[in-house]
């Protein structure tokens, strides 16, 4: 039976905006409608500061570290150029091309790791390269756009520490879907656009710059808030808030605010505990069916993103069925938040048996 309204797991290509979360930016730019000058000032004052600590918060992270930035291609790009262009970086070959390209177009010595079976990628490579100094900068997603796979960043860090190697992470499909606290893990660049897990819709992401890492690589870019009054003049002072360019995007930033309120108000460790059992359920509920997918049916490196073969029109089956899933690379991508149930992912298990069933 087809339901009314659609089935939506598909967070991982843009998340879902809650009322409130849509409500915050449009009081905001209500405002705009009357003194628009006299709000944005306001902004600049007060919410600011304010959204900046909310997001620190979130992350575990000290508000002077973190950068609010359109996304995070941006922040990768800004990043990289801070670099001398020298270091040997270690990359996963599938992962998402605006993580990869900064470094492959500025031509730096790269060491490149892959998944044999699309799914778990050679972490005893990554390993090997971190223990044997192989390597100046690990950059890898926390999550794969691609198939899900989640690495540990604990592990990865605390060797990349013991050894001296700089950890770079791309959580654009992990923030907001995980407890995520920066201050208990070794990671030296962090950044992630809010428009999937966390709800906040396009044009805002967030940069963390560990300390080490600006005072060994400063900023190589200015903007918004690239300068600070020091005794009576205005003048650069490099920092985290270099990496913002000029015109934040008040709307995003706002509805940030909220999507990230509404979260604590559910509490971070409901959401992933949530998330986690939902895909439980899935791969349980598909063990007996014969549809493919990438990776086994245990919960061992897994997310709330599961990718299923779409083979003799799988995906237009769900899609008439009204469940939205995502096609990648002749794959179906299953992504599951906060908003969804048991009975939703029980809908796509039965359209599974009943599409086999013909």
């Amino acid at each position: 039976m087809t339901p009314d309204q659609p089935i939506y797991l598909n967070t991982a290509s843009c998340g879902l905006i809650t009322p409130e979360s849509l409500a915050a930016g449009h009081e905001l730019y209500k405002d705009f409608e009357h003194n628009s000058s006299a709000r944005s000032e306001v902004w600049r004052m007060l919410d600011e500061a304010r959204i900046r600590q909310t997001i620190a918060t979130f992350i575990g992270a000290d508000a002077k570290d973190v950068a609010m930035v359109p996304n995070f291609s941006w922040a990768m790009n800004a990043v990289v150029q801070s670099l001398k262009g020298t270091e040997r970086v270690l990359l996963y070959a599938r992962d998402y091309p605006s993580f990869l390209e900064p470094f492959r177009i500025n031509q730096f010595d790269i060491t490149w790791v892959d998944a044999p079976d699309g799914f778990n990628i050679e972490m005893d490579v990554v390993r090997d390269a971190i223990r044997n100094k192989k390597v100046d900068i690990v950059a890898l997603s926390h999550v794969q756009w691609s198939s899900g796979y989640k690495i540990d960043l604990k592990e990865i860090g605390d060797l990349c520490r013991e050894h001296g190697v700089l950890f770079v992470v791309d959580a654009t499909q992990s923030l907001g879907a995980n407890l995520i606290d920066l201050s208990a893990l070794n990671i030296d660049v962090f950044a992630a656009s809010h428009y999937k897990w966390m709800n906040a819709g396009f044009g805002n992401g967030t940069l963390y710059v560990a300390d080490s890492f600006l005072k060994k690589y400063p900023p190589v870019v200015g903007g918004h808030n690239s300068y600070k009054m020091v005794g009576d003049e205005w003048k650069y002072v490099a920092s985290a808030q270099s990496y913002e360019p000029g015109s934040p995007n008040m709307f995003g930033l706002t509805v940030t605010e909220a999507a990230i309120n509404h979260k604590n108000k559910l509490g971070m460790p409901f959401i992933a505990q949530h998330n986690l059992q939902l895909t439980a359920l899935l791969l349980n509920g598909l063990k007996d069916t014969p549809v493919k997918m990438l990776g086994d049916h245990t919960m061992a490196n897994r997310c709330p993103i599961v990718y299923l073969v779409d083979v003799n029109g799988l995906g237009d089956h769900l899609k008439q069925h009204n469940i939205v899933v995502t096609h990648r690379n002749r794959h179906l991508r299953v992504s599951m938040h906060f908003h969804n149930t048991e009975k939703d992912v029980m809908a796509l298990v039965g359209c599974v048996k009943e599409f086999y069933s013909k």
